[in-house]
């Protein structure tokens, strides 16, 4: 393990002061912790000298472990990257209880990592072989305690700001928030007339695919856009689409009516949310000013109920897989046989529109390759197979050798042992001896636990490639008519570029390969 330290910040929005948007404490900020912790090692000849690596985490509640940076720094640990944890204070670690706990009295114990808690007074290395102490115990309870109530009281005034008719998450676009009311919205004279524009050209008779693709050719900011938010990971342009306007026209609010608890949490810290029954739901009309009048909404929802086709059918979703390499959105299937992309509807003169492809001729492309990717993958696992047991033959060689030496070292300490007693060597030969031996039974020990951990990597690698073996062998000489019973099973993704090139994404074992195929 490297002689390394993390030094581990946190800022939680609990620390935040909404109204005034400063911190409440600002011994909390990144930069005070930072001192704090960096002021304390220096002090500490331990641990002064040593290097230091820092991971933070700005914006993320300490009641759960799923943090960016927490998660690096647990990852660190785990590969040895690390001997030493510093925090300034417990709340900074965390905030559940048990979790916090498990870490300081299991986890790092295990790992062989040291930590530190400076406002906490708080070293393991004064704990080694015990428990984490009752007053670290209580001040940990006392943590997660005051995040439970925090949360409550948070849910709490809420609930009243709903029932009230303000807003509590988020501003629809043709609205901002209030500059001096809180959780009160007004209109924003940027974005209110595009609505407006958008229920009376629904009113006149134009479809929402015809009002996109207009917004989109006037270069008129996205909701997405106007707000500067983007989905993480994603990789799909933002653009006006009809199921955007289909929302934004059954939206209710812009009538002046507010309508809050449509969604509530079960419990506390549940992050998954139900749909609240409609009798239930907080509707006050005249709440805030209107950008549309009420007639002017039925009709928009009168002529969006003409336009709509009957019911659904429901397609099978297993082949929805596909994706335009030019905007990234998913693409559609027309009745079933045609995949495309709809983003060309939205935009004139846009590469998009290259973007289809019969689903027959892209299956037969798809069962193709998958055929030559078992070929491939089955060469590749016998391969791994026989270079595992290979080397399964030379480490336990290895091993055998390793520990005949280290043997062979315990007797020739017994025989030192034996000849300073009988007076054959002095007590000093005897000493030297002895500590020689010593360190090279360390060695040997170090060298026997490392090949016996590869020996283990190499076995699990042996099993994993067998299994591989196995299920691509099972594979391998099925029917053409079994394999497109299980065509998508392999795929994680398609990319289509144009009529005539596709790249495929496989999920074999988690292993991504990518296959560039052509019509």
């Amino acid at each position: 393990m490297k002689q390394q330290i993390a030094v581990y910040l946190r800022v939680s929005l609990e620390d935040v002061d909404k109204q005034t948007k400063k911190l409440k404490d600002e011994s909390n900020s990144i930069t005070s912790q930072r001192l704090l912790i960096n002021r304390h090692l220096d002090q500490d000849s331990t641990l002064c000298d040593l290097p230091r690596i820092e991971f933070y985490d700005d914006g993320f509640s300490g009641t759960n472990f799923d943090r960016p940076g927490f998660m690096n720094m647990i990852e660190a640990a785990k590969k040895g990257e690390i001997s030493c944890i510093v925090v300034k204070d417990l709340s900074r670690f965390g905030r559940d209880y048990l979790e916090v706990g498990d870490y300081l009295e299991h986890i790092f114990p295990f790992l062989g990592i040291r930590f530190k808690s400076v406002n906490d007074n708080y070293d393991s290395e004064n704990h080694a072989g015990k428990t984490i102490g009752m007053d670290v115990a209580f001040k940990n309870l006392i943590y997660d305690y005051y995040s439970k109530d925090l949360s409550k009281k948070v849910k709490s005034a809420m609930g009243i700001k709903q029932r009230e008719a303000k807003y509590v998450s988020c501003v629809p676009y043709g609205y901002k928030a209030h500059p001096a009311q809180k959780h009160q919205m007004v209109i924003d004279e940027k974005t209110a007339p595009v609505v407006r524009r958008i229920f009376l050209d629904v009113i006149a008779g134009k479809t929402c695919t015809q009002i996109a693709k207009e917004l989109n050719t006037e270069g008129i900011p996205t909701p997405a856009q106007q707000k500067a938010v983007t989905r993480k990971n994603s990789t799909k342009k933002p653009q006006w689409t009809h199921r955007a306007l289909l929302a934004m026209i059954e939206n209710i609010k812009y009538t002046g009516t507010m309508v809050n608890h449509t969604r509530e949490s079960r419990f506390i810290r549940d992050k998954k949310q139900r749909r609240v029954p409609k009798e239930e739901w907080y509707i006050r009309e005249n709440a805030h000013d209107a950008i549309v009048t009420q007639d002017e909404y039925d009709r928009a929802q009168d002529a969006i109920r003409r336009r709509r086709k009957g019911f659904r059918t429901e397609h099978n979703k297993t082949d929805r897989v596909y994706y335009c390499a030019h905007c990234g959105g998913k693409l559609e299937k027309a009745n079933g046989t045609v995949f495309a992309c709809p983003s060309h509807r939205y935009h004139n003169g846009s590469e998009c529109g290259r973007v289809r492809w019969k689903k027959a001729a892209l299956e037969e492309v798809l069962l193709e390759a998958l055929k030559r990717q078992i070929e491939i993958a089955q060469v590749e696992a016998s391969a791994i197979k026989e270079t595992a047991k290979s080397e399964d033959e030379s480490l336990r060689c290895q091993l055998s050798l390793l520990k005949a030496q280290y043997d062979a070292c315990g007797r020739e300490r017994f025989i030192i042992y034996e000849q300073y007693r009988e007076g054959k060597i002095s007590a000093e030969k005897y000493l030297e001896r002895k500590d020689e031996l010593a360190q090279r039974q360390t060695s040997l020990k170090e060298g026997i636990e490392g090949c016996e951990a590869r020996y283990e990597e190499n076995s699990r690698k042996s099993i994993s490639a067998t299994e591989q073996h196995q299920s691509v062998s099972g594979m391998f000489g099925v029917s053409d008519e079994k394999l497109k019973e299980h065509l998508y099973d392999a795929v994680e993704r398609i990319i289509v570029y144009d009529t005539e090139s596709i790249e495929i994404v496989w999920k074999f074992n988690d292993i991504k390969k990518h296959a560039g195929v052509a019509k």
